[in-house]
């Protein structure tokens, strides 16, 4: 019976090209679109690089003065004073690792060129896994005495120094001589958290987010024991509870965190001083325009298979006259629906690793665009745990959009349909 149903399903594909392109484009775009989309997702939240094993690590970077009776507030990155004096004593975590970022604008010339500079404490190079291509990183003392020496990536030492050893030499960086002690890998562009052309000592840069009581420009990583952010995430909120009393009355100060790679990706930028914080809706609309996606190809499928009908009825009267049944009627349809959706989702996996491996520099420039730089770096990777779950969705379904001209289709009745009525 399969091998007749599988022929059958050969021979309507042949005569009906065209619908058989709309059906199979239909289901292999979308889930397509949903690998990729979850990938944009995944290199966010998991980007490699120096954050591969984020999955140990909090995160928190933002920070909120508010008056609860005028209802005003200041947001922004934490201050270099709370983290000094306050959060880098916390004794929870296993490192503490904290930064800010600026640009920096080199007149040379080519022209201008943009670079990234990211004061850093000592602590960083615990926290992230940074590869060194030469030297090492500066250490707590050299941070200690506002030492003037910086880590440069690979992209500068090629610009600056070609094929010189980087170690050792000087680089001027807005006006300030650095020694370069060392230089890393090009760090991918969707490492948010670490990304830069150059790294110094926080204290080699005076003058800036030194007001307890008014947001900064940092963010702040915690390096967690085995099983014990809970505890990190207590003894913080003790903290804050600790220091409100130090800002102005009617003034109290809220924090973006401690939060696990999947919450800070949820969180965003809401604003933590509201009275709670739900991932729910983001998580229903993240699903939601999966589903959306999903519902395309079935209603695709719904009135193609109507069409079809139309199409075939000569063929259903027939079959119904030489006594096909109506249970077997619905089943070829169902099966040959079945078959269209298998073959729509490899083809649409096939996609998904012709985009991800035949075009990655594209494909980082349109989900990254905003950070263009070493975008060779970043590792994507098909998630086929979604893949087969979009399969799963996708015959469901398909199951749903073809019952209904199945059961259309069983229902005709084979004299009237042979006389040329309608159907």
């Amino acid at each position: 019976m399969w091998k007749t149903s599988f022929i059958q399903f050969l021979k309507i594909i042949r005569q009906n090209k065209f619908f058989t392109f709309l059906n199979l484009f239909g289901v292999s775009i979308t889930i397509m679109i949903i690998l990729v989309a979850a990938i944009k997702i995944e290199s966010t939240i998991w980007p490699g690089g120096p954050e591969k094993n984020n999955k140990n690590q909090l995160f928190l970077n933002r920070m909120v003065v508010r008056n609860e009776e005028k209802g005003n507030m200041s947001s922004g990155g934490l201050n270099r004073a709370l983290i000094e004096d306050y959060i880098s004593k916390m004794t929870t975590p296993k490192a503490i690792a904290f930064s800010r970022h600026d640009p920096w604008s080199y007149f040379g010339e080519n022209g201008v060129e943009e670079f990234t500079i990211r004061s850093v404490n000592a602590g960083w190079w615990q926290v992230f896994d940074y590869e060194f291509l030469e030297g090492r990183s500066f250490n707590q003392q050299e941070v200690t005495n506002s030492s003037m020496v910086v880590v440069i990536d690979q992209r500068l030492k090629n610009r600056f120094f070609q094929d010189k050893k980087a170690v050792g030499q000087m680089l001027e960086v807005s006006g300030k001589i650095y020694k370069v002690m060392g230089v890393v890998k090009n760090v991918p562009t969707n490492c948010e958290t670490t990304f830069a052309n150059i790294y110094s000592p926080y204290t080699s840069i005076e003058g800036f987010d030194q007001d307890l009581l008014h947001p900064g420009a940092f963010d702040v990583t915690f390096l967690c024991n085995e099983g014990n952010a809970e505890a990190i995430k207590t003894e913080f909120e003790n903290l804050r509870i600790r220091i409100s009393p130090l800002f102005k009355e009617g003034y109290n100060v809220y924090f973006g965190g401690p939060d696990s790679p999947v919450d800070n990706y949820l969180r965003g930028w809401d604003n933590p001083s509201k009275d709670k914080i739900s991932y729910r809706p983001k998580i229903i609309t993240i699903l939601g325009k999966f589903l959306l996606l999903m519902l395309l190809p079935a209603l695709n499928l719904i009135s193609i298979q109507l069409i079809r009908i139309h199409e075939r009825s000569e063929e259903i009267g027939v079959r119904k006259a030489f006594g096909a049944s109506r249970g077997e009627l619905i089943k070829q349809i169902l099966y040959e629906n079945t078959l269209l959706t298998i073959i729509g989702a490899i083809l649409g996996l096939f996609f998904a690793l012709m985009i991800v491996y035949g075009f990655k520099d594209f494909l980082a420039k349109v989900l990254f665009s905003d950070f263009l730089q070493n975008s060779e770096n970043i590792q994507f990777h098909i998630n086929f745990g979604l893949f087969f779950i979009s399969l799963l969705a996708s015959l469901v379904l398909s199951f749903m959009s073809g019952i209904i001209p199945a059961i259309k289709m069983s229902r005709l009745q084979a004299v009237e349909v042979l006389k040329g009525g309608e159907l």
